[in-house]
């Protein structure tokens, strides 16, 4: 067993640490834009070709492997929780085209998402009436002669209003069996795709996110990923769920690290009877819970990271990373905000940013029942 990075690796996160701290991490306190999606921080992002850094080279991409990715994922959520989340639902776009998508697909959709004036990509598959049931799933891609006629609503669809394209959940029949199901990528720009209500949420609030409608909207066969060439819709479904949740679980240890460190600064810094708080045993003790916290989820998520690289058997790996890291992020966060007292609180303050951020990890990626079914049924 060998747990130290490589050279590349730890060069590679020095790189990013350096260039979040004076580029990115200022920005994360100040107000944004009711309107509007600021690019400025993806394209600071993009002159590192960091947006969808697992494109391969042949694409125009880094080509990282997802252990890597993942190393990075923790450096940018603990700069910019938002912006992490933004760059994740890009990732999880892609995955599905890196996986199973044909070389013309390849070449067509991954090049928009690197180089200097990258792009941002969606995965839609929440709906307003279900989100894990896919028997719920209401949107229907009948195909009539060449192609496809797209009906129904996908709903808190991250990056969707801004999107180069959209990676797109949808059954084939009205049926809704698993086996009917297929992944589309529907360009940002598709005549027929309307986006919808606009979402203004609490946390990882920097993403645009929105319903996105489909009224009888005509695809082209070819925007398919092809059964032949995935194995089947649901399995492709489920291995891009399987490689994201490994990244959400490196965002959640992201933010955990920053809002133990802030609590690290001001316990050295607040003195109280006497002494500063850090050497009082009660603040000691919590401050030693969060980094065993945080340690334990970080080895969680390196190990789901490399078994995805290794081509073992990662689901289980990142069920429990994604699990257990969503909520050790909300404990820290919740504990961090105990030791800086009521300035936690104040509206616009770090801790109450990453509080709010941490609370929505839960959720996302499949929510933490979800994963504990997935979990015990491989026991």
């Amino acid at each position: 067993m060998d747990l130290s990075l490589t050279r590349r690796q730890q060069e590679l996160i020095n790189k990013v640490q350096e260039f979040m701290e004076k580029e990115i991490s200022p920005s994360l306190l100040v107000p944004r834009a009711t309107e509007g999606f600021d690019w400025d921080l993806v394209r600071k992002l993009a002159r590192h070709n960091l947006v969808c850094p697992i494109v391969p080279k042949e694409y125009g991409g880094l080509g990282l492997d997802r252990f890597t990715t993942a190393l990075i994922m923790e450096v940018i959520a603990a700069g910019h929780p938002g912006l992490a989340a933004v760059v994740a639902a890009t990732l999880h776009a892609a995955e599905p085209i890196i996986l199973a998508g044909s070389r013309e697909q390849k070449e067509r959709f991954l090049p928009s998402l690197t180089g200097r004036k990258a792009g941002l990509a969606s995965f839609a598959l929440t709906e307003p009436g279900g989100g894990s049931d896919l028997t719920k799933m209401e949107t229907c891609a009948i195909k009539k002669d060449s192609a496809f006629f797209i009906n129904g609503c996908k709903d808190y669809i991250i990056n969707a209003p801004v999107a180069s394209f959209i990676s797109l959940i949808a059954a084939t029949d009205h049926s809704r069996n698993k086996s009917s199901i297929r992944v589309f990528i529907i360009p940002g720009d598709l005549p027929g795709l309307k986006i919808g209500k606009r979402h203004t949420t609490s946390g990882l609030n920097y993403a645009a996110i929105s319903e996105v409608i489909f009224d009888n909207t005509r695809l082209d066969e070819s925007h398919v990923i092809r059964e032949d060439e995935a194995g089947s819709g649901y399995l492709l479904l489920n291995q891009t769920f399987d490689r994201g949740r490994a990244m959400v679980a490196a965002i959640s240890v992201g933010i955990a690290r920053r809002a133990m460190e802030a609590a690290v600064e001001f316990a050295e810094e607040r003195e109280q009877f006497g002494t500063r708080i850090k050497h009082h045993q009660a603040v000691a003790f919590a401050l030693a819970d969060m980094a065993t916290d945080i340690e334990m989820a970080r080895l969680l998520y390196w190990k789901a990271g490399w078994l995805i690289d290794q081509g073992g058997d990662y689901s289980t790996a990142s069920a429990m990373a994604k699990l257990a890291s969503s909520h050790i992020a909300q404990r820290v966060t919740c504990q961090a905000a105990d030791i800086i007292g009521a300035r936690a609180y104040e509206k616009g303050s770090l801790l109450e940013q990453l509080v709010r951020d941490a609370r929505v990890l839960s959720t996302i990626e499949g929510t933490s029942n979800i994963n504990r079914l997935l979990i015990a049924s491989q026991l």
